[in-house]
């Protein structure tokens, strides 16, 4: 998926949604497909314990995994969505203090990767928590995020360190909360999460994938 001129290191990395988020990324220019081999919800850094139910979590074979960086619950699946990591050094051209505006590029090179699929645009606004945002991900907004009309099609989070950011993007090609929902303990965030609306991709992984990398800056 590399081309010679490609100033991205591309990863392929198979497995639990807990080993990948155990992983510390190098503060490197790379993408990394993490194609999880089970499903998960995982919960934001800051996202309380409570809004889980893990008694519910366990009998539908959900792992629910803590990541690093803030917003509300995601779900990852092996086939229903695609999710990958962008790390940049602070020392790259790409790198911006200003947290508010430090994801717009990665916003518009999704734009541009899925336009042969989807007519997109990026969030420029103030991050809007919306109705349990902090408890949902794709209930929220943030800037930078991808949407067609108000619907989310790529949600975005950040870590920022002292050597670097990573950015966890997820984008569903099936979007089925009733899968997941039930695990949710507050029934308002229940409610919230069946009720989206989302944007989903009529596209392979790979191609997808492909599409972004061939798109970031260079």
């Amino acid at each position: 998926m590399n081309s010679s001129t490609s100033q991205w290191d591309f990863h392929h990395w198979v497995g639990s949604a807990s080993d990948f988020h155990q992983k510390d990324l190098e503060p490197d220019r790379a993408v990394w497909w993490c194609d999880v081999d089970a499903p998960a919800l995982i919960i934001g850094s800051t996202q309380s314990q409570d809004d889980i139910d893990e008694t519910a979590a366990a009998s539908m074979g959900l792992d629910v995994v803590r990541r690093r960086s803030g917003g509300g619950a995601v779900y990852v699946h092996p086939t229903d969505s695609v999710w990958i990591d962008v790390t940049i050094p602070k020392s790259d051209a790409l790198w911006i203090d200003d947290v508010t505006q430090s994801m717009l590029w990665l916003g518009d090179a999704f734009v541009k990767a899925l336009s042969p699929w989807v007519d997109a645009r990026v969030h420029r606004d103030a991050f809007d928590a919306g109705d349990n945002g902090r408890s949902v991900c794709f209930a929220s907004t943030s800037p930078g995020e991808v949407f067609v009309g108000t619907q989310k099609l790529v949600g975005i989070s950040q870590r920022r360190g002292r050597d670097g950011a990573r950015m966890q993007c997820i984008l569903y090609r099936a979007w089925s909360p009733a899968v997941w929902a039930p695990v949710l303990s507050l029934p308002t965030a229940r409610t919230t999460a069946t009720d989206l609306s989302v944007t989903t991709i009529d596209a392979v992984p790979t191609d997808i994938v492909a599409a972004l990398v061939a798109a970031l800056p260079l």
